[in-house]
């Protein structure tokens, strides 16, 4: 009797276990997928959803910031100033008012982020676009969110953009 209760409890607990398998193996298998064949790794904040691919990496809060991480191929070969000064002069060509430039170093990267504030009927939108080189490869980090939201989550842009690192 008490070996058929013993049974009973197992089989309670094995199916039990098989329930909280099946609905954490796709997380699992979406995590080890998301940051398989990336060329870089990034932390996504607590509380923040992310979806991509092998090139790039796009974080969501849950109301509406955006922030995506991706590579470009760094050619024809320059160092970062050359990038750097290529995206101002463009997106300040494009009629983009900056409002911030600083260099910023992550776990294995250093570059340069610039801030852009942009009116859109009646709100404010910022827009955060780094950039790093190493190698071949070009690095680079958007972020973009009505100018409140962005700002609320000014911690959250120092994480992600402080954690990303080349493979």
């Amino acid at each position: 009797m008490i070996s058929q209760a013993a049974g009973t409890m197992m089989n309670k607990n094995t199916a039990l276990l098989m329930k909280i398998a099946k609905l954490a193996l796709p997380a699992l298998i979406g995590a080890v997928l998301l940051s398989g064949c990336r060329p870089f790794l990034a932390e996504i904040p607590d509380g923040f959803a992310a979806s991509g691919n092998h090139a790039r990496l796009i974080i969501y809060s849950p109301d509406g910031f955006k922030a995506e991480i991706k590579t470009e191929k760094n050619s024809p070969r320059k160092k970062i100033s050359f990038w750097a000064e290529a995206l101002k002069t463009q997106l300040v060509s494009e009629g983009y008012p900056l409002i911030d430039e600083r260099p910023f170093s992550s776990v294995n990267l250093d570059g340069i982020a610039f801030t852009w504030l942009m009116p859109l009927g009646n709100s404010y939108y910022k827009y955060l676009t780094a950039v790093s080189v190493k190698g071949k490869t070009i690095y680079i980090i958007e972020a973009s969110a009505e100018k409140e939201l962005f700002d609320k989550y000014e911690n959250e842009i120092g994480i992600i953009i402080s954690s990303v690192s080349a493979r």
